[in-house]
């Protein structure tokens, strides 16, 4: 009676991802889950992720339907529209090839995704205290974590895989379409079971400040694996007739560590009939899920109560290194920044939201030069120079880190503090914004971009010193653009929450057409016309001083 008259109760449809998952309840039952509650508690964070949080100062406005709609969802169609370029794999009649392609970009942007946006969540500690204190036992706690992931997973699986999928209905025929899709949403169930053992490992032997920080290494690792792997089954094929377009594959039981192969020798069964090779994979295919699912299984309490070694220890003070404080006095002209630019290293010095979400990023654009170097290096015949062209790119990689990192200086786990500077004398917005954008600059994209510019330099030759200034003076300018565009609330004052999980990876996606266009007017501008190194230099470097001394100030 009292919830009518309050109007609590609503009648509202149930979510297809509820329905969908109470077709399934048998399992998580059979699993050792109270169905009842883990549904309960699902439930709420996903209506909790499409509220938004108030901003500082009544900076954020807006209609109640648009504060409660999920971003992740309504922005998938940015996937599908990139996925589209996949389609070209049609052009060759080979299964085989169609989606080793397919799955290997699948993989890649999977799993990337849930290091670098979904980490955070499955490692929150918040739960344990909350739920745990209740009735509510540790397995039914992981389950309703790792569904609430998976939810989104799922959906961002089928939104990369629907061109593909579509297309392999109409190309490739009825069963191959429905395989295609039911091996797509397994493949995001493994991105998410195998990072959950790797968690699960690494929160079993280490505890404290030490957890954190082995935590982040170990997803910078498995990004690297990620690269590496997708680079090796590159490798397998060969294209013997361009003009037909003809490919040989060279699949062994030696490849069989590339487990992306798995999911491809259905298809191999399927075009071109038994074989013992796809047989075996296929195998190790059903063998290695049913595994996955049971390590899952046992570990997925474990989970839970190893996730308290997290905050087993305080956290130790940490001192100003000497690259903070000399670039403290060289970058920031007042004192005001200055203290700004020394909050903002520190704190994403010890933010392990910040650390999970960007370090994958890092990984990737360090990873992938570094092979287009070796392909460069192995494609260019003995005795032959290579020329500048074909490493003076390289480092243009580090600018599709940029809206990453413009969208994670939103966010903090300690955003409610931030209620702090609504009380200074001067809202002193402008010095925090440029501080801040000066710290990610000096502390993540300088090392980057410096290790990138010392391997072209190396094949290259000191000449091209100016360009390497050059580009980093850009990568400042485009930092300041982007952030500008982007950030429009205060540094740090956002709760990050899984609707919000894909901002920065879709501004990527975005951002790769004016990084083609910045790289190339660059890189051609610099080699063929005289002294335009110098004459980029110097309008550079007044750029840069001039939004370092008055950039935010509007």
């Amino acid at each position: 009676m009292m919830r009518d008259i309050l109007n609590l109760k609503k009648n509202e449809q149930t979510p297809f991802y509820l329905r969908l998952i109470d077709l399934l309840s048998f399992i998580y039952t059979k699993a050792g889950v109270n169905y009842s509650q883990m549904r309960l508690i699902l439930d709420v964070k996903m209506k909790m992720d499409g509220r938004k949080e108030a901003g500082l100062g009544g900076m954020e406005t807006g209609s109640r339907s648009d504060k409660e709609k999920n971003q992740f969802f309504s922005s998938l169609w940015v996937y599908s529209l990139v996925s589209l370029f996949l389609l070209v794999i049609f052009a060759y009649d080979n299964w085989v090839f169609q989606y080793t392609v397919y799955f290997s970009f699948l993989f890649v942007m999977t799993f990337s995704t849930m290091l670098a946006n979904f980490s955070g969540i499955l490692l929150d500690t918040k739960d344990a205290t909350l739920i745990g204190t209740k009735p509510v036992d540790r397995r039914t706690l992981g389950a309703a974590k790792a569904t609430h992931v998976g939810i989104y997973l799922l959906a961002f699986t089928l939104a990369v895989g629907a061109p593909v999928m579509v297309f392999t209905f109409v190309r490739n025929g009825l069963v191959a379409g429905v395989l295609v899709f039911f091996l797509s949403l397994l493949a995001a169930l493994w991105c998410l079971g195998l990072a959950l053992l790797v968690y699960a490992t690494v929160l079993k032997r280490f505890s404290g400040e030490r957890l954190k920080n082995i935590i982040a290494y170990s997803q910078i690792s498995l990004s690297i694996f990620m690269i590496i792997g997708y680079y090796a089954v590159a490798q397998i094929f060969q294209v013997i007739d361009p003009e037909n377009l003809l490919v040989e594959m060279n699949l062994t039981l030696a490849h069989s560590v590339l487990f992306p192969m798995w999911f491809v020798a259905p298809f191999g069964l399927l075009q071109e009939g038994w074989s013992l090779t796809y047989a075996i994979y296929t195998g190790l295919l059903l063998v290695g899920s049913g595994l996955l699912f049971v390590l899952y299984n046992w570990s997925t309490d474990k989970i839970e109560s190893n996730l308290q070694k997290m905050d087993s220890s305080d956290e130790n003070i940490s001192s100003r290194s000497m690259l903070e404080r000399l670039s403290g006095q060289l970058v920031c002209f007042d004192p005001l920044e200055r203290a700004y630019y020394h909050f903002g290293w520190q704190l994403t010095k010890t933010e392990r939201e910040f650390k999970t979400r960007l370090y994958p990023s890092i990984a990737s654009s360090l990873v992938f030069p570094l092979v287009m170097t070796y392909n460069n290096l192995t494609a260019i015949e003995p005795g032959m120079d290579p020329g500048p062209a074909n490493f003076l790119y390289l480092p243009y990689f580090t600018l599709l880190l940029i809206p990453v990192l413009a969208v994670s200086i939103q966010f903090s786990k300690h955003y409610k503090g931030s209620w702090v500077f609504e009380l200074t004398p001067e809202p002193a917005r402008a010095p925090f914004l440029r501080a801040v954008t000066k710290a990610m600059l000096i502390k993540i994209l300088l090392p980057l971009y410096a290790a990138l510019a010392l391997v072209v330099l190396f094949f290259t030759g000191i000449g091209y010193l100016v360009q390497m200034l050059n580009g980093l003076l850009v990568f400042s300018l485009i930092l300041y653009i982007e952030t500008k565009r982007s950030v429009k609330s205060l540094p740090f004052s956002k709760k990050y929450s899984a609707s919000q999980a894909n901002l920065g990876c879709m501004a990527t996606v975005i951002f790769l057409i004016p990084v083609f266009i910045v790289s190339v007017i660059m890189i051609v501008s610099q080699l063929f016309i005289p002294y335009a190194q110098w004459g980029i230099l110097l309008l550079l470097t007044g750029l840069n001083i001039r939004w370092m001394k008055k950039g935010f100030s509007k």
